[in-house]
């Protein structure tokens, strides 16, 4: 007669991978220092390791004293004074290193995020460890493009000048599958600036055109708040008929 055992497998997973993006991978080894320990896979061991080498160099192992011999009185050791030149260059060499942090990556954001409000679209940003900046500078990595962003010259003049990517987030849904996986890429193409008159609509007067006009035109629009989107559109292509209307009968 048969009989079946079931053993259970405990696994122990990457703390490292855990904190990074949640996934599960096997943990190799564990790092412990005083009364704290991490389980580590090979890699994150080995990425760890070099920290540590780089921080504190690498440990002496296997060296063991001499023994004293006895009967003969040990020779002094001859002091060799260091050069006031060198020791002042190594001590501000690791300051330096030690103190010096890693830079934070920096975006610029222009226009708005479909399905986002200004605060919101902003902080996921920040969530995912960049900073928001208003104008480009040596930290600034990514342009991303929002609805109305071709009409923010200085930031698209920035980004042609400084090389810096764009990621076009117009499309409904491409901002938040980026939030989702944490990854901003740019690669897209960057607009011409759009050409401003010399009497421009602020944001606020041009939402009150837009509510006015769509409440005329049967829309449902809340009294205060975001416009929906679509009103948006309807109302920039019924205005840019219009406009091209008068073009063609001048």
């Amino acid at each position: 007669m048969r009989k079946t055992v079931v053993i259970k497998v405990e696994r122990i997973y990457c703390d490292a991978h855990l904190a990074r993006d949640g996934s599960e991978v096997e943990a190799t080894d564990t790092l412990t220092l005083g009364r704290h320990s991490w389980d580590l896979c090979l890699e994150h061991n080995v990425v760890f390791g070099r920290y540590l080498c780089d921080a504190l160099g690498v440990p002496m192992e296997g060296v063991t004293e001499p023994e004293p011999v006895t009967g003969v009185e040990p020779a002094p050791a001859p002091v060799v004074e260091p050069s006031p030149d060198v020791a002042e260059c190594d001590e501000r060499d690791v300051s330096e290193d030690a103190s010096e942090p890693e830079p934070v990556r920096s975006v610029m954001l222009a226009g708005d995020v479909p399905g986002y409000d200004w605060q919101t679209a902003r902080d996921a940003l920040r969530n995912a460890g960049y900073e928001v900046v208003g104008r480009a500078d040596g930290s600034t990595v990514l342009l991303i493009l929002g609805e109305g962003g071709e009409r923010n010259g200085h930031k698209l003049r920035d980004a042609t000048e400084r090389g810096i990517l764009c990621m076009d987030v117009r499309a409904p849904g491409r901002f938040k599958s980026a939030v989702l996986t944490g990854e901003f890429v740019g690669g897209d193409p960057l607009p011409e600036p759009a050409k401003v008159g010399p009497k421009v609509m602020s944001e606020r007067e041009r939402n009150k055109a837009v509510r006015r006009w769509a409440v005329a035109q049967g829309f449902t629009v809340p009294a205060r708040g975001r416009l929906p989107m679509h009103v948006k559109h309807a109302y920039d292509l019924a205005h840019r008929d219009a406009s091209e209307g008068k073009a063609v009968a001048a």
